[in-house]
């Protein structure tokens, strides 16, 4: 038997593709290459992920990922798939990733003449009147043939004999009606009995063949039968139509009397098994009623023949033929079928990526198979319709994992019958992050007090940022940029940990030097490419009263008339405090064991003043001993000795002239043997002194 395969491609800008082959191909045959007619390279197929969607139960076909061929995996039977509909079309969808793409495959199967016709039984017992008139007609079950077209029944002829053969009514390869004709009047006593062959053949090549045997047996009698006003009648119901519900009353009539016009209903042996078990006639009042339910998506119309018998010793039938219409109702929801599926999607994905494909479906007809679909407003995604049926849910704006992280799209599908029905599923996928936010600090900016002398390794402060990314995206580490404050390097005063974002102190600060500072610390991520931010740090160093009082060079003598008034200034002590603030305030302090009251100290000047009158007898030198104190916590001092000369007024002074100048007191002349023993009195009494003051203090 020969076969022919063809191959059809279409636009494949349309992303559709149709194949013709015959049924029975041996397993392995290859039916096309799909990357050829697809114009692309094998090896995309499989980099791509490719995988195939299936309306069958059975797949009975694959595609190899290296040579990108269709080809059968499992033989292929036209009548188990189609039965014997004259079109039978596998649809399969090859569905690729990176990016996401479906086409359509519509294969069309078909026939060939590999079944011979068969009739049901294998001898026909029919009774026949002699008294029958040539031209009657006595119905006959046809034969049954699996194949369509012009593979199936198209013939039927009878073995030749003078008094019978066979009317057979049909179009384009289908016989509607058999039925074994009358030619010429019987006669019971010349033949009882008259056996014939019927015939059944196919158009298809090679020509088929089924036969069965007819057995007539001429009987007297009965010769009125029954008859039904129309032999034809059509019955239109809904498919939802209540089981046990009377569909028509058919009404018969026999001319003969008694028990020959008494008529007896039933459906004829010559219809399918099938269709009787969908129906039930009560035999005396002729009710066809509904027996089972009925399903318009399963089959749209059923014909039947109905026979009429009368209760003759000699039975007599009569028939008609009932076709019975079912309209479709709307009682099937649409089906929705995803197909493929991006469960994880970048939220970096541009406008128009596809994330599902799903088709969707109803079992119903016309008005009531329109199905639409929506998805919510509020979602970033829209819904497109390529192909019939097909649908693919599509990425309409940006998406922003910080906002939403995980999508449920609830999708609706909706028909248009009456009453409305609808169905949905939901379509879960999540946001896969990118490094599109860069930390951000608590604070723009820090100020923080450090008390100098601080010891290195303190902690001072803890800075903390925060990354809406998640993961190694949303990973911080901080550092410090260079600066320098003052010519010096601020790394040398404090580093950072890198992943707690705590500052130590490097070394101890000292006030003196540097009263504040500023560095800027960085907080990067650690994606790719990292994004970072900046925050500013001002340090500001807290003084310690860690210096004490510097007594300026100065006069540490003076000299003063003896003559002087009370409130004279004598001299003044000088000093300085390189602290600050309190730290840096002085006070100036007579010790308490000086032994004069000659002179006073103001407490915040250090001016050495006359307290009193000078009385002559009040010695020539004057040793103050004055405590510089300042005013921090724990207070620092020194000490100083001031040793002033009493001097004689001019009236009274012979050996020595003192000049004033400049407000200080300048000794011009003076008795050089005097000067130098009051000098080294004096030096070793100021030593005894600042010996036993440094042991006390």
């Amino acid at each position: 038997m020969g076969i022919h395969l063809m191959i059809c491609l279409t636009d494949v800008t349309n992303g559709q593709i149709r194949y013709e082959i015959v049924e029975e191909l041996e397993k392995g045959t290859i039916i096309g290459n799909l990357a050829q007619d697809l114009q692309m390279d094998p090896k995309l197929l499989y980099n791509r992920k490719f995988h195939m969607t299936y309306d069958t139960k059975i797949q009975h076909f694959a595609i190899n990922s290296i040579t990108g061929t269709l080809h059968i995996t499992h033989r292929i039977d036209r009548e188990e798939l189609c039965a014997s509909s004259l079109h039978c079309v596998i649809r399969l969808g090859l569905v690729m990733d990176m990016p996401l793409v479906l086409y359509h495959i519509e294969i069309n199967i078909l026939d060939i003449n590999d079944n011979e016709p068969c009739f049901k039984e294998n001898e026909i017992v029919l009774a026949i009147a002699e008294s029958t008139d040539p031209g009657s007609h006595f119905p006959l079950e046809g034969a049954f043939d699996p194949d369509a077209s012009s593979n199936s029944v198209c013939l039927y002829f009878v073995s030749p004999n003078d008094f019978f053969d066979i009317d057979a009514h049909g179009s384009h390869y289908t016989i509607k009606s058999l039925a074994l004709s009358l030619k010429n009047t019987l006669d019971r006593e010349q033949q009882e009995i008259h056996e014939l062959t019927l015939t059944a053949a196919d158009c298809g090549r090679p020509k088929m063949t089924g036969t069965t045997q007819i057995k007539i047996l001429v009987q007297d009698a009965n010769d009125n039968p029954p008859v039904f006003p129309d032999p034809l009648y059509r019955v239109t119901i809904p498919e939802d139509y209540p089981v046990g519900s009377v569909l028509i009353i058919l009404n018969a009539t026999d001319n003969d009397d008694g028990r020959n016009r008494e008529i007896e209903y039933s459906i004829s042996s010559i219809v399918p098994v099938k269709v009787q078990q969908k129906f039930d006639i009560d035999k005396e009042k002729g009710e066809l009623r509904l027996r089972s339910n009925m399903d318009y998506e399963e089959r749209a119309f059923y014909e039947m023949q109905i026979q009429a018998k009368d209760h003759g010793q000699l039975p007599l039938t009569g028939h008609c033929e009932i076709i019975v219409e079912i309209t479709d109702v709307n009682d099937n929801a649409p089906e929705i079928k995803v197909t493929s599926l991006s469960s994880i999607i970048k939220e970096d994905a541009s406008p128009g990526f596809v994330i599902a494909l799903f088709t969707v479906t109803d079992r119903d007809s016309g008005n009531n198979s329109k199905v639409s679909c929506e998805i919510p407003d509020h979602f970033p995604f829209t819904l497109e319709s390529k192909f019939s049926n097909y649908y693919s849910l599509v990425l309409k704006h940006s998406l922003d994992r910080e906002s939403v992280e995980v999508y449920n799209v609830l999708i609706l599908a909706t028909d248009t019958g009456f009453p409305i029905l609808s169905s949905a599923t939901s379509i879960i996928f999540t946001v896969l992050d990118v490094n599109d936010n860069p930390p951000v600090f608590l604070q723009p900016s820090y100020k923080i007090s450090v008390l100098e002398n601080t010891l290195p390794e303190t902690l001072i402060l803890q800075v903390s940022a925060v990354d809406k990314d998640t993961n190694e995206n949303a990973w911080l580490s901080y550092t410090l940029l260079p600066s320098s404050s003052e010519g010096v390097k601020t790394t040398n005063f404090l580093k950072i940990d890198s992943h707690s974002g705590k500052i130590f102190l490097v070394n101890s600060l000292d006030y003196e030097k540097t009263h504040m500072f500023c560095v800027v610390i960085e907080a990067k991520d650690h994606g790719s490419p990292s994004l970072s931010n900046t925050a500013s740090l001002t340090v500001f160093i807290e003084d310690q009263n860690d210096n004490s009082p510097q007594i300026l060079p100065s006069l540490f003598s003076g000299e003063v008339w003896r003559s002087a008034q009370v409130g004279h200034v004598v001299t003044k002590v000088k000093a300085i405090d390189l602290d600050s603030g309190y730290n840096a305030w002085l006070r100036y302090e007579m010790i308490f064991f000086t032994n004069t009251s000659l002179f006073r100290v103001e407490l915040y000047t250090g001016d050495i003043i006359v307290s009193r009158t000078i009385e002559e007898t009040d010695e020539d030198l004057q040793n103050i001993f004055i405590m510089i104190k300042d005013h921090g916590e724990p207070p620092k001092s020194a000490m100083t000795v001031v040793t002033i000369t009493l001097l004689q007024s001019k009236e009274e002074e012979t050996d020595y002239n003192v000049v004033l100048a400049n407000n200080k007191m300048v000794i011009v002349d003076f008795n050089g043997h005097l000067i130098i023993a009051i000098s080294f009195i004096s030096s070793i009494f100021l030593l005894a002194v600042v010996s036993y003051v440094g042991f006390k203090y």
